[in-house]
């Protein structure tokens, strides 16, 4: 069976091979992640588990606006354009220079109204600092991330990769065993010298290789492409990230140490769904190009079906996973899970809709749903958080994903109406079913928190559904594996 499974691999193209791999990679990067949770958890005070979470969520917030995510498409366009090796490396410093002058200009308007600031942020000083020094060697790493990608150097995508990952989890440990206090801060600066080990190294490897001196005019065309794309990224990188923030605000590090915990583990349901997107979306453009929408409708509803059933799975065993992954504080954070789970259904959603959007490229109308979501996210965190405690971050949480899945909805529906001759894509009325029961049953399952016996005959109910519906399972993943490479 080995034998056959290694010549299979042998056969398989350089571009199959290096999507399968950075599919591991990505997979194994957010599963060694995850396993450390339950010793950072049990090595750290909730209070400065929290502080951490915190620091976490305002260093997303903060490398989007300082390095504007070139990386995510102006590099990437740049990557793909060019002609000549020279080109490709000469894209890499203005990005790379621009994105370094931003964060060092953001830091020092910081340090100036720090006092101010520090109000709002709730954050220490010195961590605010180190967020802005590990902002500073992001850019290099992931402009050479993407290069690797682009020319299918998986091996060394890999190796990096997981490397970076142990190395940071490792020396995070020894960091928080070693420091008696300020425990955060000591997580934080493993992770720095992580980033500026890997960081430095490779800004030498791109100034060595790229000749072309950055000018006004990169900057200007650099700044045309990359700031109307700036309030999709920072909105959906708040919509994910405000929760925490405005519970240590709100409430205390503690509070937002449990909520961090929680979520965390519904997360895994998220990291299953992205990996399911990233091969539905290419399938779909394909699909879209040649006019097989009745493909799409017929395909997908098992992945919804698959989606829905991981998502009861997890939200059932909510006791066992925070059991497992911290001490008996958090326990409380069981009822974080369900609502955090069943939003990576309507993440599903709304990335299956959106799909549509982009493959036509209405950005416009996708930046402006993302805002609505990060704004509507903030208004009912600053109302529900302080009535009805942070346990309620877990449901606005949900709120805003299923208000953005109806959102991206409404503009994919104009969309076929406008381009695809009315052409119906999805099954609304299959869809609208499973969001009902999605719902539902999420609120019946919390409630059963307390009765082992009846969840467990859920559990086994759960799993005869996969084992009896695999084929159909089965065969929608592989329709979607056929895609053209």
């Amino acid at each position: 069976m080995f034998k056959a499974i290694l010549n299979k691999y042998k056969k398989m193209s350089v571009i199959t091979k290096a999507a399968l791999w950075f599919v591991i990679c990505t997979m194994l990067q957010k599963c060694i992640s995850f396993i450390t949770v339950p010793i950072f958890t049990r090595l750290m005070p909730a209070e400065e588990y929290g502080l951490y979470s915190t620091y976490l969520s305002w260093y997303n917030i903060i490398t989007v606006i300082c390095t504007l995510n070139m990386h995510n498409c102006i590099y990437m366009n740049g990557i793909s354009k060019a002609k000549t090796e020279k080109e490709k490396n000469d894209i890499a410093i203005p990005m790379l220079s621009l994105s370094e002058v931003i964060t060092v200009i953001l830091f020092f308007i910081y340090f100036v109204f720090h006092n101010y600031l520090n109000e709002i942020i709730k954050l220490p000083t010195i961590l605010v600092s180190l967020i802005f020094a590990q902002v500073l060697f992001d850019p290099a790493i992931n402009f050479w991330l993407v290069r690797q990608r682009f020319e299918y150097k998986y091996v060394k995508v890999v190796i990096r990769t997981i490397t970076m990952v142990v190395l940071n989890s490792v020396l995070g440990i020894i960091f928080v065993v070693i420091s008696t206090t300020n425990q955060a801060i000591a997580r934080a600066i493993s992770i720095i010298l992580v980033q500026a080990l890997f960081g430095i190294v490779l800004y030498v490897y791109f100034f060595k290789k790229g000749k072309k001196i950055f000018s006004c005019k990169d900057w200007k065309h650099i700044l045309n492409v990359q700031l109307p794309l700036l309030p999709h990224g920072l909105s959906l990188t708040i919509l994910g990230s405000s929760d925490k923030i405005m519970i240590n605000s709100l409430c205390s590090a503690i509070q937002a140490g449990i909520y961090s915990v929680a979520y965390s583990a519904g997360y895994v349901v998220n990291i299953l769904k992205n990996s399911i997107v990233d091969a539905l979306r290419p399938w779909i453009y394909e699909q879209i190009k040649e006019k097989k929408y009745n493909d799409i409708n017929q395909s997908t509803k098992p992945i919804l079906l698959l989606i829905l059933i991981i998502t009861f799975i997890f939200i059932v065993f909510a006791p066992e996973i925070i059991k497992i992954m911290a001490p008996p504080d958090y326990y409380e954070a069981i009822y974080v899970i369900p609502p955090v789970a069943a939003s990576a259904f309507f993440t599903f959603l709304y990335n299956m809709f959106s799909t549509i959007s982009f493959y036509y490229e209405k950005t416009k109308k996708i930046m402006f749903a993302s805002l609505a979501g990060a704004i509507f996210n903030i208004v009912l965190n600053a109302i529900c958080i302080p009535t009805f405690g942070y346990i309620a971050a877990g449901y606005t949480t949900l709120v805003c994903y299923i208000f953005l899945a109806f959102v991206h909805f409404l503009i994919m529906n104009s969309i076929c109406k406008s381009e695809l001759n009315n052409a119906k894509i999805f099954d609304v009325r299959f869809i609208i079913s499973l969001s009902a029961i999605v719902l539902i049953v999420m609120l019946v399952l919390t409630l059963l928190y307390d009765h082992l016996v009846i969840r467990y005959g859920i559990i086994l109910i759960l799993l005869l559904t996969l084992i009896i519906k695999r084929k159909e399972f089965i065969n929608a993943i592989k329709t979607i594996k056929k895609k053209k490479v």
